[in-house]
This record gives structure tokens, sequence and C-alpha cells, in this order.
């Protein structure tokens, strides 16, 4: 297997543009880092990859590397507590869609600090998304286990273990039982959202709908809230009911952050649009350049029943709760 710093340097060589320019970054930071592991310091390998870390625009990623080159530049030692700034430069990486070097990074973390229950749960849904089942698998046992089998990262673990499961759905249901009775919400929320995915997939938008809902109204962070609520305006467009995706929408407006409202925005104008809203156009519409692009896929097959007034009964309960 090739090291941490070689796979983002690989990548660098094989990949063009930006991403090539950012792994190349990533290697030089990670290569420093591999040196001071094996007891080498190297400070002329250190202040060139903060020359390179420093060229690039100010984002999470950047501020990541720095944080990370600080700690070598000091001289402290390279042990566990470097294991969380890697963690959360992988979850960058993943945020931006790079696994490869997410999956490579989150390695490098576990390997400073396989006895953190976190740092395997992360190593292992990155591990799921490459497809990797029977190391996810092992992962998400190792998290379990980790925490002996009782606690958040170990409820998470089991939702893992369960979908990467030949009966996935039915042990996500027994895991969403199980986290609900230990009032772990979270837990619960994310059992169900991924319940959603594999019955959508399945063709059971009912069943899938359901779940959004109970997800997003269980989940207790707003982003992931919010995050849900797209899915949810993205499965009841599917199910011919824009009322329904209108209400997700708006209700997004209330709980979501920034970059998630002005999301929903452009999905209202081109709701709007498709639905011949002339006022609904007028009011989304927007002259900033959109940070992501909104694509319709409504087209007229009405749904029997609308889920709009039980959403649009929540979101009056949301703006209330946040007025108050």
């Amino acid at each position: 297997m090739l090291s941490t710093a070689a796979t983002f340097l690989q990548i660098s060589e094989t990949e063009q543009g930006e991403r090539s320019r950012r792994a190349a970054a990533g290697a030089l930071v990670l290569a420093a880092v591999e040196r001071a592991i094996a007891g080498t310091r190297d400070e002329f390998g250190v202040r060139r990859a903060r020359r390179e870390a420093e060229s690039l625009e100010r984002c999470a990623e950047r501020s990541i590397l720095l944080r990370i080159l600080i700690r070598l530049e000091d001289g402290e030692a390279v042990d566990a507590r470097l294991s969380p700034a890697l963690v959360s430069y992988a979850c960058e990486l993943e945020r931006t869609r790079r696994l490869p070097e997410a999956d490579a990074a989150v390695s490098m973390a576990l390997s400073l600090d396989a006895g953190t229950a976190s740092t395997a749960l992360h190593a292992a849904r990155l591990a799921r998304k490459r497809g990797e089942r029977e190391r996810a698998l092992a992962l998400y046992c190792a998290a379990r286990d980790l925490e002996h089998g009782n606690g958040p990262i170990a409820r998470l673990a089991e939702v893992g273990e369960a979908v990467v499961s030949d009966d996935a759905e039915r042990l996500l249901s027994r895991v969403v039982r199980r986290a609900l009775r230990a009032g772990d919400a979270e837990a619960a929320a994310v059992g169900l959202e991924e319940r959603a995915a594999l019955r959508r997939a399945a063709g059971d938008r009912r069943g899938a709908l359901r779940d959004l809902c109970v997800a997003a109204a269980r989940f207790p962070d707003a982003v992931d809230r919010a995050r849900v609520l797209h899915e949810l305006a993205g499965v009841t467009l599917a199910a011919g009911d824009p009322d329904g995706a209108r209400e997700a929408l708006l209700t997004v407006l209330t709980v979501g952050d920034a970059p998630q409202k002005d999301h929903a925005r452009g999905r209202l104008h081109t709701l709007a649009r498709d639905m011949g809203d002339q006022v609904g156009m007028r009011r989304w519409r927007s002259f900033k350049r959109p940070s992501l692009v909104s694509l319709s896929a409504y087209r007229p097959a009405p749904a029997n029943r609308s889920l709009a007034p039980r959403l649009a009964r929540w979101r009056e309960s949301l703006e209330a709760q946040q007025a108050s």
C-alpha cells in the first residue's frame, strides 16, 4: 500500500487543475508528518509545505493544513493529539467529494489514534462510501467495541453495520428502535435517513417520505435538518407533490445555514418557474451567482395527497420557537 503522502502525490500527478494543486499541498504537509512520526526533523520540508499550503485560497482545508504545520514547527510530539486535526482534514476532503484523499488522511489519523471510537467511525464511513464493504464492516465493529457497545458512537456504528449488511432495511429498523429507547435522537435520525435512501432506491417513495419527515424532526442539529429537508423536497417532487416540496424548502429557510438557504431559494425559483408561478419567480429571483445549480425534477403528475399542510404546521412551529 502507498503511504498517505504518496497517495496524495499520486493523485496530484494524475489529476488536473485545482484538485491536483490541493493534493500536492496535502502531500507535502503529510510527508512532513510522516517524517516526524519516523523521528526525522525536516525543517526545510516543513517550510516548503507551509509555502505550498499558504498559496491555497482561504478555506477550511488551508486552515487545517497550517494548523498541522504549526505543531510540527513547534517541535511537538506527533502522537494521538494530532489525530483530530487529521480527522477534520478528512472530513473537509469528504465534503468536497475527494474520497481517496479523505480515506488516506483518516487512515493516518487512525494509525496515530487507534483507540478512539470516533476516528474508527469516520474511517468506516469512508470505506463504505468507497465500496469497501468488508473493511467498512470491520471498522464499524471496532468503533462499536471501543465504546463497549453502549454509547452514541456505538449506536452510529450499528447504523453503519446495518447499511452494509445483507438485510439492511430490517436491521436499520431494529437499530432505530434501540436508539429511540436509549433517547439518542441523532442515531435514530441517521438510521431513518439511511433507511429512506434504501426505500427510495427500491421504489418505495411513500416509505422514504415518511422516514425523511421523521428524521428531519428528530435531528437535533439544524444543518442536518436542512440537509434532510432538501432530500425530502427531491422525493416529494418525484412523487408529484410540488406543494410539499415548496413547504420543505421554505422550512430550510428557517433552519438551514447560509449555503443551504441559498440553494433553497434557487430551487424555489426553479419550482415557481416550472409551475408558472409569476409571483414566486419574482419573490425568489436572485442576481447573485449561485453556489449550487438547481435543476427541477418536477413533472406534472399530481400526488393523491400532499405533505404540504403537515410541513407547513411544522415550519410555523419552528418559526414560533425561534421568535420566542
